[in-house]
């Protein structure tokens, strides 16, 4: 019985990836789209979202793990640098555990013999072993293989070195494919919520979708600031403002962005403040409008506390408005960054109404 269902899970695989060969996967493409059909019998993955399994025989995993590791743990900048995901190497003998995990990354070498590449060519078919062939290397995202709302990763190469070479140049796609995932389920718990109508900002020139688990903090009409909070016990308090204002483009860059943040956060954050030394400037995408990206660590001097936060500022030109999306994360007993994770999705929902 048990040869039975791994040889039906087997040929599962072989099924999603022999899907998303013929769906239109370019041979001159070395990194193919994901299949994201779900099927409602599976069940719900599990285990810790910001964890990846790996698994690689071991020569491989020898010259890819600190290029792996170096991509898929890099910090994001909170009161402490907390990794983005945490990388773990699991036993090929002990698959069936891993099944229903969250996150798995398996690495094959084409020319090997050992245990992992074995594994993985036993159950991709002549197809892709054929595009591997011409393209020498690829990579195949899968979702959903063995679980609902499942990410797996194969990266397949031709030989050892092609593999290496490969799993180096891929390190921000790697990457990149694992963080989409991740802000896509924090998403999904996001708005299991209801969120509030749209009817509720009528009076402001935006409109956001807004889970009802967050109420308003501050709200200052006159200035143009209103403030929400999410508290709940055991969990951190998390803000997130909007502010306007008219202007002229020439007015508006990143440095009225550290200006008019540091300015709001002192007057309606009990004198929240940043230093210099704690922040970050650069340019980032909020939804469809580029931007500029402010993010740190905040303290409180009069109240002897600290956290973490992100800012987002754009132009309207159709308006001649600047806009500036603010998340603040107080948390001081743990991780910061799913909080802020979760209020960026939400300030991705922006929409101005002109």
């Amino acid at each position: 019985m048990k040869n039975d269902k791994q040889f039906m899970k087997r040929n599962s695989i072989f099924l999603f990836l022999l899907f998303f060969l013929i769906a239109g996967c370019s041979k001159e493409s070395k990194t193919n789209p994901s299949t994201k059909g779900t099927d409602i019998r599976k069940p719900f993955s599990w285990g810790h979202q910001q964890t990846i399994y790996v698994f690689a025989d071991d020569n491989v995993w020898k010259y890819a793990e600190p290029h792996l590791r170096k991509s898929l743990e890099r910090f994001q900048f909170t009161t402490e640098n907390e990794k983005f995901f945490e990388v773990k190497k699991a036993p090929i003998n002990s698959i069936e555990q891993f099944y229903k995990f969250n996150n798995l990354v398996f690495f094959c070498d084409m020319e090997s013999d050992e245990e992992v590449s074995s594994y993985v060519k036993s159950i991709m078919g002549d197809k892709i072993a054929e595009e591997i062939k011409v393209n020498a290397v690829a990579m195949y995202p899968v979702e959903n293989l063995w679980a609902r709302n499942q990410f797996i990763l194969f990266i397949v190469g031709d030989n050892e070195r092609d593999l290496l070479s490969f799993n180096i140049l891929q390190a921000n796609a790697t990457f990149d494919l694992f963080k989409d995932k991740l802000f896509e389920r924090i998403e999904q718990q996001v708005y299991r919520q209801k969120t509030y109508a749209e009817n509720t900002f009528q009076k402001f020139p935006w409109s956001l979708q807004l889970p009802k688990n967050y109420i308003v903090y501050k709200q200052d009409d006159a200035n143009r600031f209103i403030s929400f909070i999410a508290r709940l016990k055991n969990k951190p308090d998390r803000f997130i403002s909007v502010y306007y204002e008219k202007m002229t483009q020439d007015n508006f860059n990143k440095e009225w962005l550290k200006q008019k943040r540091a300015e709001l956060a002192w007057n309606y954050y009990e004198e929240d403040e940043f230093a210099d030394k704690d922040i970050k400037l650069e340019k980032n995408m909020l939804g469809k409008y580029e931007c500029w990206k402010l993010s740190g660590r905040w303290q409180n001097k009069k109240f002897v506390v600290g956290g973490a936060f992100r800012s987002f500022a754009f132009y309207d030109e159709k308006s001649q408005t600047a806009f500036l999306i603010d998340n603040s994360v107080y948390f001081p007993t743990g991780y910061k960054l799913p909080a802020l994770i979760e209020l960026e999705v939400i300030s991705r929902s922006i929409v101005i109404r002109n």
